[in-house]
């Protein structure tokens, strides 16, 4: 099969370096020169484990060298969904599903407006990395994807999408209710990387160091509020409790905010933390730890020119 992994950032080059060495055909893309310059001068350099690889995966800042792919992975950050979804048009075929794989809400909706309901599906994957520099990515949790419609249900594209990733090497589920899935890992966005962010903390230390384990439950109690009012089906009486064991399972991880902000960079928090703002907005339900969090987060982007 034929795949363009949109954006070589951490999770995209994990990816496809998976991708590439099940024998797939995979290209990755990329606006960044210096990842690309970097990953066509040397080659992709992954560490799982003990064991570092470095691969000739293909990468271009060209989409137009993909076209007509089967299956294009949006690996971008959302706040590039919008340009990344609009340059898929120039290669999407007849046959080709875009699958969401990132962090936050608003994604579907966003990329789907662009390229089509009737190509978009939705994804999450418990899978980590971190790119620590240019074509350098080292993966810090093992997992897998789930998949599924965005209006419900296991069609016969998703099963189609199962099977084809299947084969790039992925363990892959199919899910009756993905939203679900979607609003569950928003969750432990919110509870962990904000905090993460602003605290320089490692996930481990958003709980264990006790006045940034308060600001994490409280959010996450706002979380909750807020995806009752939007009609989420989620485990209410236990995703605290998940919070917690992602930040005990993932612990010496550093958050992709928490990167972002490191690198000096642009960060997701809209669609994460100022997503349950927003969603308050919505339903009239107040989220002050939140909504200081966000704010906290884009002061410090600002700060440097972001």
């Amino acid at each position: 099969m034929k795949i363009a992994v949109v954006g070589a950032g951490s999770i995209g080059t994990l990816f496809s370096s998976i991708l590439y060495k099940s024998g797939q055909d995979v290209t990755l893309v990329e606006i960044r020169p210096e990842v690309v310059s970097a990953i066509q001068e040397r080659g992709l350099s992954v560490t799982r484990g003990d064991e570092t690889e470095v691969l000739d995966v293909p990468i271009t800042s060209r989409i137009e060298d993909v076209p007509d792919p089967d299956l294009i992975m949006f690996t971008v950050k959302s706040y590039d969904n919008v340009t990344a979804a609009r340059d898929c048009l120039k290669i999407i075929g007849d046959n080709t599903t875009v699958l969401t794989l990132q962090n936050g809400v608003g994604n579907y909706e966003t990329i789907s407006s662009v390229v089509g309901e009737e190509r978009t599906c939705v994804g999450t994957t418990t899978f980590g990395a971190t790119m620590y520099e240019p074509g350098k990515t080292r993966g810090t949790a093992t997992g897998e994807i789930s998949i599924g419609e965005y209006a419900g249900g296991i069609t016969e594209r998703i099963n189609r999408l199962a099977d084809l990733l299947r084969t790039g090497g992925f363990i892959v589920n199919c899910v009756e209710d993905v939203n679900s899935l979607v609003w569950t890992k928003l969750a432990v966005n919110v509870g962990i990387n904000a905090i993460g962010a602003l605290a320089r903390l490692k996930n481990g230390e958003t709980h264990s160091i006790e006045p940034a384990g308060e600001i994490q439950r409280l959010a996450v109690e706002e979380f909750s509020a807020v995806a009752r009012a939007e009609g989420i089906d989620i485990d209410y009486d236990g995703i605290y409790r998940h919070v917690v064991d992602v930040t005990v399972s993932a612990a010496v991880t550093k958050c992709s905010m928490l990167q972002d902000i490191e690198h000096r960079g642009r960060t997701e928090v809209k669609a994460i933390n100022g997503a349950i703002v927003e969603g308050g907005k919505r339903h009239g339900i107040p989220t002050p730890v939140n909504l200081v969090l966000t704010r906290l987060v884009q002061a410090e982007q600002q700060s440097f020119g972001q």
